[in-house]
């Protein structure tokens, strides 16, 4: 029984692959025609009122004289609503002059007419306008609307009102156009209980302190507010603080706000990694033809034995750079090589002063 039914197998394979292969040479010896494609003899657009009908036409791929082609106008639809100015893009299809009539029915999103805030006291509504990138004349869209409220809540965040709450709506106006407005309620004002600098141990808390322009609040000082933009820059403050004690791989590891909302408190924690302290070990001054060297080593704020500092570093190549300018040489240019020994590690780092032409 196995051998007939493997024999029945092969055979029946094989009148399949005959069958197969004969049904292309009917096809050759027999054409069967179809109908003549429909000819597209007109292409418009209607439902537009600001966008012009050649910049939705110019999207439009299917072309007059050409055949109707069903995958190819549902491209053209999605080229059209890619735009971005339309709610809804459909087309109606109409016998015409012997062919057919593409009408391409837009709904156009409504214009922004004007945006307003409503409830905003301690930020001006100027100051508001200009965080956002939302403008009047703009085609409404609920996902920029979306970021211009995240937008605000995070610059009342940075001034320090973390209870901010901004809800947007979009109003209807007798022409189809909206006007936008951002309800706010502002909330508290928190202020800085407490700032806490761990890592910590070559410079002193207060010292760190003492270099940013962020403060803690006291009952006799009228400040302590939390302005992330602000904080930002006392984190480089710090780092260029440490810098300028010799601390050259000194980084802030992290940085972190908690709140209180019951007290209307907040506590900011810097992290830092300090690294090893550097001193100057030997200064050298090289490619000076115009003037002594000594006259050049004079301008330098660094002596063998001290603690590095970027800062005098810095002062010391301006200087430099002052005393040639001077001489009438002007585009003459400072290159400072450092060599940072680290026991058997050696670390290159290059600083260029351009020529002041």
């Amino acid at each position: 029984m196995t051998a007939k039914r493997a024999g029945v197998v092969v055979l029946a394979l094989a009148a399949a692959g005959l069958a197969v292969c004969a049904l292309p040479w009917r096809a050759r010896a027999q054409p069967e025609e179809g109908p003549p494609p429909l000819m597209v003899r007109e292409l418009a657009v209607q439902g537009n009122r600001r966008v012009q009908e050649a910049v939705i036409l110019q999207r439009i791929q299917t072309r007059l004289g050409a055949p109707f082609v069903r995958a190819q106008v549902a491209q053209d639809i999605r080229a059209v609503f890619a735009l971005g100015f339309f709610d809804d893009v459909q087309v109606k299809v109409e016998e015409f002059e012997g062919g057919i009539k593409l009408t391409f029915v837009v709904v156009e999103r409504p214009f922004i007419r004007d945006i307003a805030f409503e409830g905003n006291r301690r930020i001006a509504t100027q100051t508001l306008q200009e965080t956002i990138d939302l403008k009047p004349g703009l085609i409404y869209n609920p996902t920029d609307v979306e970021r211009s409220r995240e937008r605000l809540k995070d610059h009342y965040e940075q001034e320090g009102y973390f209870e901010a709450e901004i809800t947007p709506e979009a109003r209807a106006l007798s022409d189809g156009d909206l006007r936008v407005v951002f309800g706010i309620v502002e909330g508290r004002r928190f202020t800085i209980d407490r700032i806490v600098i761990g890592g910590a141990k070559g410079l002193a808390a207060r010292q760190i302190k003492a270099a940013m322009e962020t403060r803690e609040r006291r009952f006799f000082f009228f400040g302590g507010i939390v302005q992330r933009r602000s904080l930002e820059r006392d984190l480089e403050r710090i780092v260029a603080l440490y810098h300028d004690h010799g601390y050259l791989h000194a980084r802030v590891e992290s940085h972190e706000i908690t709140v209180d909302r019951a007290r209307a408190r907040v506590t900011i924690t810097v992290n830092l990694i300090e690294g090893l302290q550097f001193t100057v070990g030997n200064v050298e001054v090289t490619g000076t033809r115009v003037l002594p060297v000594e006259e050049v080593r004079r301008q330098l704020k660094l002596a063998p034995g001290e603690v590095f500092s970027r800062s005098k570093l810095r002062e010391s190549v301006s200087a430099i750079t002052d005393l040639y300018g001077a001489i009438g040489r002007a585009c003459a240019e400072v290159s400072v090589t450092l060599e940072i020994l680290e026991g058997a590690q050696v670390i290159v780092e290059r600083m260029r002063s351009p020529a002041n032409c």
